[in-house]
């Protein structure tokens, strides 16, 4: 009896740790997103998200099936125009909502995992520790690009729909509840597949053979050819390839091993990530990808030989055939720019989906090996959390000066500035995005709404009047010309109310008499001022715009929030490091 209560304690134990670690890993993803969190559009965004709801609004509503690259993103488009309408635009919808999709991808491998070990009678401990674990190896930081961008919604819901179409699919092959009703919800998410990126387009085609082999009704499977046939049509119908990109049918031709090891580094790119991204990762992510082939491979034999029998097993099976699919389309376009292409974080995303298959396809066989080798499970286990882990931790390293260059960036746009070293920290500088960038500012669109960039431009030319401010610390460390722009000046250095012990957002700059002249922003870490002036003014770094006619006058730096100011004469000078503030 006491060996008995001893066993349920240490289970206990084991269960309240993994539940612990499950739910670090959350948190850690959250954090990581919230690290790098800016209202400023980056990349895609401004042309897929904002220039796409100013021209949706302009009455061009053809854009909602127009392509982006080779992808026609309507589902994601659709989160776009929510988050503009509804939420402000300043991404914090979009980010939420990918995180959202994680958890629901944790839902469905927690349902697929119940079914699978239901047909060998494991525990519900059992169940709680695979979830667990699930949920760590879903929410990995690794697919950082993914889940800190509000861009990449499409990314999860590329390879989550899918997934839920073949287990719906599953669901009606098996009769279970209403065949009819599981096979239609299989065919609307089929269907929605085709709307979240290129490879969406496999799921029909992949689930008409599907239905075929698991010797589904005969008007299922003309269903489904049926709508793939019409879905295929419908996506290529004034399909116009990207330029610079590849065809499958070139790459395989001209580029077959480089095509290979694409795919094989694609699939394994998890454990390539947590084995250090070097020489030896490489190996182990190949290798890796050749036993999730053999694995695949030996269950979709054995559900061919008994189709009614295995039905969830096929629908893994197949899973894994689309993620292997994506993997290839993948490598058809993107080869000609290198295999190490492959690893690029934000493919992380379907090779942790991929993996996940293969770990609900082996749940029986490792029920099997707990019991028999306990010890060697739990150290296996151990060793992979703990990578895991250890990778985990970086979503806490702060993004200070990453966030600090896109919102200087923002800045820059803001105010019309020609700064194209700076805007290349978000955007490509082009004819295209300045007119975005005027339509949102006019419209006060997203960021160009809010506090601190909203109004700024208009501001330039008033006079500020205000009472006797206390003198700030700071200094201006570089007055230098903004190489594309002949008007303003860029100006950088340090500012921080030392009797409030506090730093300002914005900082407005004016000439002698008051009239506003240029703007900078804060938040950029300035580890020397730290040391010399105070701890809290560790972010106190500041950079901006000032009129180029400014130089050599009489200037005052006016901290917003921390009701400061800071008079001084602006001269051009070169950079210089400052060491004593």
């Amino acid at each position: 009896m006491t060996e008995l209560l001893s066993g349920q304690g240490r289970t206990h134990q084991a269960a309240a740790l993994a539940a612990l670690l499950a739910t670090a890993f959350v948190v850690l993803a959250i954090a990581g997103t919230a690290r790098m969190y800016t209202p400023v559009p980056f990349w895609d965004m401004w042309g897929a998200t904002l220039g796409f709801y100013i021209a949706i609004n302009d009455g061009a509503h053809w854009l909602w099936w127009a392509q982006h690259n080779e992808h026609r993103i309507v589902l994601s488009r659709l989160l776009f125009w929510l988050d503009y309408r509804l939420f402000g635009g300043l991404s914090i919808f979009l980010l939420v909502m990918n995180q959202v999709f994680v958890g629901l991808a944790v839902v469905l491998f927690w349902r697929l995992s119940q079914h699978r070990l239901r047909t060998v009678g494991a525990s519900r401990t059992m169940l709680f520790f695979v979830t667990c674990f699930l949920v760590a190896w879903l929410f990995q930081w690794m697919q950082h690009e993914n889940l800190a961008w509000a861009f990449q919604s499409q990314f999860f819901l590329a390879q989550l729909l899918p997934l839920c179409a073949f287990y719906w699919l599953h669901k009606s092959a098996a009769g279970e509840q209403s065949a009819n009703t599981a096979f239609v919800i299989a065919c609307l998410f089929g269907i929605a597949s085709v709307g979240t990126m290129a490879n969406g387009v496999l799921a029909l085609p992949l689930m008409a053979l599907y239905a075929l082999i698991s010797r589904m009704r005969i008007w299922r499977v003309l269903l489904l050819c049926g709508m793939s046939i019409a879905m295929l049509g419908l996506y290529f119908h004034d399909y116009q390839a990207p330029p610079y990109h590849g065809s499958t049918v070139d790459a395989l031709l001209h580029q077959p091993l480089e095509v290979v090891q694409f795919v094989l580094l694609y699939l394994g790119t998890p454990f390539f990530n947590l084995f250090g991204r070097g020489t030896l990762a490489t190996v182990i992510a190949m290798v890796s990808t050749c036993v999730m082939a053999a694995i695949a491979l030996t269950y979709l034999y054995r559900g061919i030989r008994s189709p009614k029998n295995n039905t969830l097993i096929l629908a893994l099976v197949f899973g894994i055939i689309y993620l292997a699919g994506t993997a290839l389309g993948t490598a058809s376009g993107r080869v000609t720019f290198g295999v190490l292409q492959a690893v690029s974080y934000r493919y992380t995303t379907p090779a942790l989906m991929a993996w996940a298959c293969v770990l609900v396809l082996l749940l029986p066989w490792l029920c099997r090996q707990v019991k028999h080798h306990p010890r060697l499970i739990i150290a296996t286990a151990t060793v992979v959390v703990g990578l895991m882990l250890n990778l985990q931790w970086r979503a806490a390293i702060p993004q200070h000066q990453l966030v600090f260059d896109r919102e200087v960036a923002g800045l820059a746009l803001t105010l019309g500035v020609e700064d194209e070293a700076q805007i290349q920290h978000v955007f490509e500088m082009s004819p295209g995005l300045l007119r975005t960038v005027e339509v949102a500012e006019t419209r006060q669109l997203g960021m160009f709404g809010i506090y601190p960039w909203r109004g700024l431009k208009g501001a330039l030319g008033n006079t500020v009047t205000h009472p006797s401010l206390p003198r700030c610390a700071g200094h201006v460390d570089i007055v230098a010309p903004v190489n594309a722009d002949q008007d303003y000046l860029a100006i950088q250095g340090w500012l921080y109310n030392a009797e409030r012990q506090q730093v300002p957002a914005l900082i407005t700059v004016t000439d002698g008499a008051g009239v506003v002249r240029g703007f900078a922003l804060t938040g950029q870490p300035r580890s020397d001022v730290a040391d010399a002036v105070d701890d809290n003014a560790y972010l106190s770094g500041f950079r901006g715009y000032v009129s180029r006619d400014l130089a050599g006058d009489a200037a005052v730096l006016i901290a917003d929030t921390a009701a400061c100011e800071l008079p001084l004469e602006l001269s051009i000078e070169p950079p210089t490091p400052v060491s004593n503030p």
